[in-house]
């Protein structure tokens, strides 16, 4: 039963995951598409698209954020193999449980200063300099997607936590 639930979860965050990844391809469709406008009317029509540059920063920010909670349901993190004899068997499967425990706890703490940020820009009223978007917007979408990339790696600990001594491809790196 619990089997079934784990696996059913694990599903529908991979489809969730996936489906935000999307959007953050959108918007990198969208990036390429300002950017070369954006060329275009500033070297040959002397007409930059106003408000370029945060729109910009914004595209950045949903790229790099919505792609998150994909990379850590798929542990497709930029991994460095200093000691090859810790990846494999038991020993691996713990180096790995408590850097995934670590991480977990790193990534919530995170989440909760963003959200302290969220609600400061909010109450603050803070805007954009030339379009007046309100910062709030962005920084909570940012904090949504940390914290979902928090619960998809928490996702991840009961998983390795069921199959004790065990790893997949995907959890040894």
């Amino acid at each position: 039963m619990v089997t079934t639930i784990l696996s059913k979860l694990e599903w529908l965050a991979l489809r969730a995951s996936h489906f935000i990844a999307f959007l953050s391809a959108l918007i990198l469709l969208w990036l390429v598409g300002l950017t070369c406008v954006d060329v275009v009317g500033r070297y040959f029509f002397r007409a930059p698209v106003t408000g370029a540059v945060e729109l910009v920063q914004l595209s950045m920010a949903g790229i790099i954020f919505l792609s998150l909670p994909l990379m850590f349901l798929k542990n497709d993190h930029v991994i460095v193999d200093l000691f090859s004899f810790g990846q494999k068997g038991r020993t691996g499967w713990v180096i790995t449980l408590v850097l995934n425990l670590v991480m977990v706890g790193a990534i919530f703490l995170l989440a909760d200063r963003v959200w302290d940020y969220a609600l400061r820009a909010y109450e603050d009223g803070d805007e954009t300099i030339y379009l007046q978007i309100p910062r709030y917007l962005t920084v909570s979408l940012i904090t949504a997607s940390i914290y979902f990339a928090g619960g998809l790696l928490s996702l991840r600990v009961i998983l390795m936590l069921r199959r004790p001594g065990k790893m997949d491809n995907d959890d040894a790196g």
